[in-house]
C-alpha cells in the first residue's frame, strides 16, 4: 500500500510540474506571438513612412527648360540634381520647390542656368524653373 501511495504522490507532483511548465510556456509563447506582431506591426509602420523609390517631378515654364524634365524616380536617401537654363535672352527668375521659391539658385558654371539638389531624399516633390526676359 505504501508503495502504491508514493507512486500516486509522485505522478501528482509530476501531474502538478508539468501544468505548470505548460501553463509558463503558454504565457511565454504568447508573449512571444504578441512581441513578434508588434515587431512586424513596428516595422510595417517604418515602411510606410518612408517608402522608395520617390518621384521628383520637374517641369519649366516658358523661357527656358530643366533637366531632367517630368517624373525621376529617385532611391530612398538619394540625391538629384536638376538644372534649369535659359533660353536666349531669358535669365532663370526662380526655382520653386515644392511650392517655396528657394531663388535663382546660381549655376557656378553657367551664366544661364541654375541648379538644385535635392539631398536625402525621403518623399516625393515638385520642383519649378520660371524664366524672366533679361533686361537690356
Amino acid at each position: 500500500m505504501k508503495a502504491s501511495h508514493g507512486l500516486v504522490i509522485a505522478l501528482v507532483v509530476f501531474a502538478l510540474v508539468g501544468i505548470g511548465a505548460l501553463a509558463y510556456s503558454g504565457v511565454s509563447a504568447r508573449r512571444d506571438i504578441d512581441k513578434g506582431t508588434q515587431n512586424a506591426a513596428d516595422n510595417a509602420q517604418k515602411g510606410n513612412e518612408n517608402p522608395g523609390p520617390h518621384a521628383i517631378t520637374a517641369s519649366a515654364d516658358s523661357g527656358g527648360s530643366i533637366s531632367p524634365s517630368g517624373s525621376t524616380s529617385v532611391l530612398h536617401g538619394s540625391s538629384q540634381t536638376f538644372i534649369a537654363t535659359a533660353n536666349t535672352g531669358y535669365r532663370v527668375a526662380d526655382v520653386l520647390v515644392d511650392g517655396q521659391s528657394v531663388g535663382a539658385v546660381a549655376d557656378l558654371y553657367h551664366d544661364d542656368s541654375s541648379s538644385y539638389t535635392f539631398d536625402d531624399v525621403a518623399a516625393d516633390h515638385v520642383i519649378l524653373a520660371s524664366f524672366a526676359l533679361q533686361e537690356k
